[in-house]
């Protein structure tokens, strides 16, 4: 899956493709003990293949998420420090809001079916254009299990497809369709005539 698009530039990816060299670099060093000499021969080739697509490849497993703020941010272990993740093209009703009366019951449904899904676990991120919003946090599609959390989200409902800040370039037609379907369902947010407002 290719993930990073311009998001190579930042200095914490460069971190990364050294960790990840130095993971094959082990890999090499067990090929050479345990597989016979036919082996090496086929088993090299691979390795330096799969070293020259890495740079466009973010591995599954990356990165643990180490806490679930809310529906559609979570903190996960990035190269060696705890970062907050927001998920691209959704917006979760938040149960915090400076304004009381935004925060609604619907937020503690999203929240736990995101701490649900996510805690604990390990996680692919794919960025967009950019890496990070104005405040320095990441900005990423999310998958568990190769599943798109994002996308998941507006399918149960829990979020309508987010397009304040322009529309998704690698899922617009997956999210219409997401949405389209948890509206006819009445799914969530769209069952609650409140929310559907806000």
């Amino acid at each position: 899956m290719l993930l990073l698009g311009g998001a190579f530039l930042d200095e914490r990816y460069l971190n990364l493709f050294k960790d990840v060299v130095l993971d094959f670099q082990a890999m090499i060093s067990w090929a050479k003990r345990e597989a016979s000499t036919g082996m090496k021969l086929k088993i090299f080739p691979m390795l330096i293949l799969f070293l020259m697509i890495i740079p466009g490849v973010v591995f599954a497993g990356q990165y643990k998420v180490v806490r679930v703020v809310d529906g559609d941010t979570i903190v996960i272990r990035y190269n060696g420090k705890h970062e907050k993740v927001r998920l691209l093209c959704v917006n979760t009703p938040k149960s915090v809001h400076s304004d009381e009366k935004q925060g609604i019951p619907m937020a503690e449904v999203a929240f736990r079916y995101t701490q649900k899904k996510l805690t604990g676990k390990y996680v692919d991120l794919e960025f967009e254009s950019w890496l990070r919003g104005r405040y320095g946090v990441l900005l990423a599609y999310v998958f568990v299990d190769g599943k798109n959390i994002n996308l998941e989200l507006v399918r149960q409902g829990l979020s309508r497809y987010y397009i304040k800040y322009g529309q998704s370039k690698n899922y617009h037609n997956e999210f219409k369709i997401a949405q389209d379907l948890a509206r006819k369902e009445r799914l969530n947010i769209w069952g609650d005539h409140e929310s559907t407002k806000k």
